[in-house]
This record gives C-alpha cells, structure tokens and sequence, in this order.
C-alpha cells in the first residue's frame, strides 16, 4: 500500500485507521501481540528482530514513567529499523473492546508490539504487575 499526495491513490485518514485495526485485529487472532510497556521492552531487549510493529498512543501518558517509557521504546525501535505507528488511544481501547476474548485487554495498553511469530511465554518473562508494585 502506498500514499501517493494529490493522486486517486491517497487514503484518507479513516481508511489508514482502519487498516490500522485490522491489522492489530488480525495480529490478536494469531496471538502476534504482546502489550504493556515492560513486556514490550523485554522483548525488544531480547528479540528485536521478531518485532515486525510497534504501536504507541499518540496522546502523552498521564503517568511521567510510562511516558518516558514510551520515549525509550520509540528510539529503541528507530534505532533497530522497528517501524512505529502513533496512534489515538481511543482507537486502541475500541479495538481492545472488539476482540476481549482475544489477547489484547484493555489493562495496560501504553505499549503494543505486533510479532512476526505467536507471543508466548518464551518472549518475555517479565510480569508488569512486578514493576507496578515497586514503591
């Protein structure tokens, strides 16, 4: 798919977000989706290259460690050639919303990382709910 300014190829910005949760949908089905902020980052720190997208809300988290999280995770992915996608979070909870039975829950989604290969145990070990104790 390309964009092309000023041509009957140009896709509105509706269009981009659909295909957007189509993608993120499909990637639910095939269990290729891996969220929260520090499983994100494990498996960025131990299998960049099975990242194939990494999905950030647009909107600065209300919380300054998840938002300099974010920052990192996003410069990580540039630096590794992880294409990144910047989207509203309202669209990420209403594509949570669609597919609950699926992996994608609306508990952490300040990060998703779409994988090349299904997300198991195997990808990340890292239990956010460790980190969201400390204190």
């Amino acid at each position: 798919m390309s964009v092309e300014s000023g041509s009957e190829s140009e896709m509105s910005c509706e269009e981009a977000i659909t295909d957007i949760e189509e993608v993120i949908l499909q990637a639910v089905r095939e269990a290729k989706c891996m969220q929260g902020v520090f499983k994100c980052a494990s498996v960025l720190e131990h299998s960049p290259e099975l990242v194939a997208l990494c999905i950030l809300p647009e909107e600065q988290s209300k919380d300054i460690s998840a938002h300099i999280q974010q920052k990192l995770i996003e410069a990580y992915c540039w630096e590794n050639d992880i294409r990144v996608v910047n989207i509203q979070e309202k669209v990420i909870h209403r594509i949570s919303k669609v597919n609950r039975t699926k992996t994608l829950s609306a508990t952490d989604l300040t990060c998703v990382l779409l994988t090349t290969v299904p997300c198991d145990t195997s990808l990340t070990d890292i239990d956010d709910s460790e980190f969201n104790n400390i204190g």
